[in-house]
């Protein structure tokens, strides 16, 4: 059996793979609770403290067996090993209660020798560390102690105060985790260690000898309860965050559930992942998450036959993690991870393009498959019933296609959202869901859809440098776009959950806030380069900040009673939380944006409570508060001239309502000021097509309310107050967040356009009527398309240029289109008196009624041979150019007719698709060919290959053909006959 199989099948220790495949990892029970574990590489062995039965046991790694066990005192409840890895330390938490006797103390095990020794303790021992000096730190409930293993003698280094000691017994179903509820763990390189209870983080340095208290504020409670620490030092894990050296929090996992005897974590500094299981609620399943070091974005999650529960160490190369768990220890070969089966699509999104004007099923294919190289099993539903996947089950690689039918969706426009789901019984990981959009575009829809994949929250222009940036809040990322090609020019990274966004005064820095991380990070905009972050006060996470001139505020949400408006100080990157907001308490509602005006001459304070306020910076203090509404949700702004939008209400610089903009049931999300009006788009409860309308600020009347391509994203839950319009310098254009990306809109999106008019409609080859079924015809009239465009495409588009032409209500491949002309194909099935209209930005033109017969054929007039152009297109097939006097049709001679207006064929090809070569697609109605009266033989009659809509007649001429300079050649089928001339000579 392979390695990687082994891992997966036989991990949990079942006999066959249906019990426990697709799990990562190697369950080793130990018969108790392992309260802690360290790993001795020189001896093979990993040493895990048994709290409740009283022993150290010795596993043998990597593959997990007993070796032998070690008897100890009562509740060894944390192990160290020194520096040289001759002495293993053990902490006895026996905290007794009355009648029994605590037990609190320290076993030292001498490894080379087998001597041990035991001291008792004072207070329960929380934990201990060694660092490189060979002593090791002690942490007790009342003091930090340092113990010298040689000489057995231990020096106060500290007091702790008001650590609450669980006591023993303790209630059933209680763990280690639980009953300690204390974690402390070196780094690699052992000149730091860092600690954590339950009312107190610490650090304390080796070169300083000094204990330095972090702070505590936690909710939940910091679970799992485990301490990891990277190798230098510089950054660690404490329960479900990430801290840096001077205790703030970088990053942490969204929605922990706070448990402190599930999960756990691990630092592999020189790969700069974490590997961690954060259960977000009790119950939940065994899920490994392989994070980034820096912000905790999750790379992939991977399934687990159980739960950790307390310490991990990595292997010294880091390809084994070793985890206390439920059954005792888990092993993890990490190293090895690329070697276990694991899903892998080749999209995390799909965009299809279809809606009224293309009503053919878009596809797309998406590629599946195991990243080990291995055939595994699969399965893909679609949460979506006019969002298909086929097929649906399999086994990889395997190449599935998503299709979007516009027939089932047609009454709705904008665009549906589906999400493909992806399971395996075989796979390790938990595949990441695919987004499939699908785009129901109608011609009046204004804009362009720039697909970016992701959930995208927030967005800002950058007019001195022509760029603009969006706030990818699922990958911790700013996307910085150029403002000229909407190219994406840079990537940066941002703590975890990005939220909002804001651009210095003097307009060289941008700041980000973080839902879950407590700091804002800082980018200096010239170069993009990242710089130091600026640390918020213990609990606090910047959700939002504006700069004004001489102030940097930030609305935060605070682990505690009250959420708080900070004050950003650049020169320290620090934060502090004001004492007060001018006259006004300083408390806030949870969902509180801030935005600044332009010119920096005020901050508008808008809270989903319905509570406003406004900072003034001439003054340097909050000079309004009023709370006139229960509730705000929606777009909110500030202009340079003191006045400010926050859903539709339009206020003047005392925050009063001067206006109201009618929006009906639509939700509004992005207003910017433009001068005397604005810009607000609105979005459709429940989807369908955007609406963007100018707004007289005079009035607070929509001017123009005009629907864009794609509706602006759905509000995400706990943020009901949006930006999602960001003008750019120059009126170049308007960037407006939607669904699908962002969509891009010319300033004068809006500008009327008169409805297309059809005058007349002929057979695209000579001009001519009738038209038949299947055959090219013209359309002309007036406003036909706002552009010229034509395409190769095959099969043909039906909407072509915002522009498309339907026949009985169902749209038809097109050519080509301008104002004047547009050029497609009927479909075969068109025929008797059938109804053309033309759909346009500008409207829909009346209907136009159109006879067609069963048969019309005509010939090209599009070639051209030298000076001469309008040439028939009747071809020698001897040298394989057109039949002209200068190239005269011999006796003999094979011709090859190149017309439309044949009508039906054989076997059926869709209207704008390309004709097959095999097998050919030929005439149902036989047509008669004539040179002068003489009949030619027809040697084939049908659509020409790889063509839509173009026929060919390929006859022999024979050779007593009459000759002549302008002998006709003409075509009879059906009821309908053309006739061209051409020079004949023998």
């Amino acid at each position: 059996m392979k390695r990687e199989a082994w891992w997966s099948l036989v991990l949990c220790g079942c006999l066959a793979a249906p019990v426990c495949g697709g799990t990562f990892g190697k369950a080793v029970s130990i018969g108790g609770h392992a309260s802690d574990l360290v790993l001795d590489e020189t001896r093979g062995e990993l040493y895990v403290a048994n709290f409740t039965a009283n022993r150290i046991e010795a596993l043998a790694v990597p593959d997990g067996t007993l070796k032998h066990s070690i008897n100890v005192a009562p509740q060894p409840g944390s192990l160290a090993l020194s520096p040289d890895g001759r002495y293993l330390l053990v902490t006895h938490y026996a905290n007794y209660q009355t009648p029994g006797m605590p037990r609190n103390a320290i076993t030292l095990l001498d490894l080379a020798t087998g001597a041990r020794q035991t001291f008792a303790l004072s207070a329960p021992p929380l934990g201990a560390a060694f660092l490189i000096n060979g002593r090791a730190l002690i942490v007790t409930t009342t003091e930090f102690l340092s113990f010298e293993p040689v000489s057995g003698t231990v020096r106060l280094l500290d007091t702790v105060e008001g650590v609450t000691a669980t006591t023993l017994p303790a209630p059933p179903a209680n763990f280690p985790p639980q009953i300690i509820a204390a974690s402390v763990a070196a780094s690699r390189d052992q000149q730091v260690v860092y600690g954590l209870t339950d009312t107190i983080r610490f650090r304390y340095d080796l070169l300083s000898g000094r204990v330095v208290s972090l702070g505590y504020t936690a909710e939940p409670p910091l679970g799992p309860r485990v301490v990891s620490v990277s190798r230098d030092g510089a950054y660690y894990t404490a329960g479900w965050a990430l801290f840096d050296r001077q205790g703030s929090v970088i990053a942490q996992f969204p929605g922990a559930s706070g448990l402190l005897n599930v999960g756990s974590h691990a630092i592999d500094s020189d790969r700069g992942v974490i590997y961690a299981q954060i259960p977000a609620e009790e119950g939940a399943p065994p899920v490994l998450m392989i994070a980034d070091a820096d912000n905790l974005t999750v790379r992939e999650r991977v399934q687990l036959p159980e739960n950790l529960a307390g310490r991990s160490v990595l292997s010294s190369d880091g390809s084994m993690m070793y985890s206390a768990s439920d059954s005792g220890v888990l092993i993890l070969p990490v190293g090895n991870y690329s070697r276990a089966r694991r899903l892998k699509t080749s999209s995390e999104e799909i965009f299809l393009r279809t809606g009224f004007c293309n009503r053919r099923v878009a596809v797309q294919g998406l590629w599946i498959e195991d990243e080990s190289g291995a055939t595994t099993d699969f399965t893909i539903a679609s949460s979506h019933p006019a969002i298909t996947v086929s097929p649906s089950y399999g086994t990889t690689p395997a190449r599935v296609e998503v299709r979007a039918d516009p027939n089932a969706l047609q009454n709705r426009s904008g665009t549906a959202v589906a999400w493909l789901d992806i399971r395996s019984s075989g796979a390790v990981n938990l595949p990441s869901r695919v987004r499939v959009l699908a785009s129901l575009l109608e011609p009046d829809q204004r804009g362009t859809v720039i697909h970016i994949p992701g959930r995208l929250v927030d967005i800002l222009a950058d007019p001195v440098r022509n760029r603009f940036y969006v706030l990818r809040q699922d990958r911790n990322e700013v996307l910085v776009f150029d403002a000229a090609d909407y190219r994406r020019i840079a990537v940066l990274r941002t703590g975890n959950t990005p939220t909002q966004m804001a651009i210095t005064a003097d307009r060289r820095l941008l700041l980000v806030g973080n839902d879950n991380s407590q700091i804002a990070n800082v980018y200096d905009l010239d170069t993009l380069v990242q710089t130091a972050p600026v640390r918020f006060p213990p609990g606090h996470y910047p959700r939002s900040l504006a700069a004004a001139a001489g102030a940097i505020l930030a609305a935060s949400r605070v682990a505690g009673p009250n959420h708080t408006i900070d004050r950003v100080d650049l020169l320290t990157r620090t934060a502090s939380e004001l004492p007060t907001l001018g006259v006004y308490e300083n408390k806030v509602d949870l969902h509180t944006v801030l935005v600044a005006s332009g010119n920096g001459s005020s901050i508008l304070v808008a809270e989903a409570d319905g509570s406003l306020m406004l900072y003034d910076a001439n003054a340097a203090t909050f000079t309004i508060s009023r709370k006139d509404y229960t509730s705000l949700e929606g777009a909110y702004a500030a202009s340079n001239s003191g006045m400010f939008v926050v859903d539709n209400l339009l206020l003047n610089s005392s925050l009063v309502p001067v206006g109201r903009f009618e929006k009906g049931a639509n939700l509004s999300s992005g207003f910017a000021f433009d001068g005397d009006s604005g810009l607000l788009t609105l979005a459709p409860p429940g989807g369908g097509a955007g609406v963007m309308e100018r707004v007289d600020l005079s009035s607070a009347a929509a001017v123009r309310p005009t629907r864009i391509a794609e509706a602006p994203p759905e509000r995400e839950p706990g943020f009901a107050l949006t930006r999602t319009l960001a003008p750019l310098a120059n009126r170049q254009a308007i960037v407006s967040l939607t669904t699908a990306g962002f969509t891009v809109l010319s300033w004068n999106y809006d500008a009327a356009t008169a409805p297309p008019r059809i005058d007349a409609v002929v057979n695209a080859a000579d001009f001519s009527r009738p038209v038949a079924p299947g055959g090219l015809i013209a359309v002309f009239g007036e406003d036909l398309s706002p552009v010229n465009m034509a395409t190769s495409e095959m099969p043909l588009p039906t909407a072509l240029g915002d522009t498309c032409l339907t026949v009985n209500g169902a749209p038809v491949p097109m050519l080509f289109v301008s104002p004047g002309q547009v050029n497609a194909q009927l479909p075969f099935e068109a025929e008797g008196n059938v109804t053309l209209a033309l759909h346009t930005p500008g409207g829909v033109s009346d209907n136009f009624p159109l006879s067609v017969s069963s048969t019309a054929p005509s010939l090209f007039h599009s070639g051209s041979a030298g000076p001469l152009v309008d040439i028939a297109t009747v071809v020698r097939a001897e040298n394989n150019q057109l039949a002209t006097q200068a190239n005269p049709v011999h006796g003999g001679d094979a011709l090859v007719i190149y017309l439309t207006g044949l009508g039906r064929v054989w076997p059926a090809v869709p209207a704008g698709s390309a004709a097959p070569y095999d097998p050919l697609a030929q005439v149902v109605i036989p047509p008669a060919v004539t040179l002068g009266g003489t009949e030619l033989p027809v040697l084939y009659a049908g659509l020409t290959p790889g063509c839509a809509g173009v026929y060919q007649i390929n006859v022999r001429v024979p050779h007593w053909a009459p000759a002549g300079s302008k002998v006709p050649l003409t075509i009879d089928q059906g009821d309908s006959s053309t006739t061209v001339t051409v020079r004949v000579v023998q």
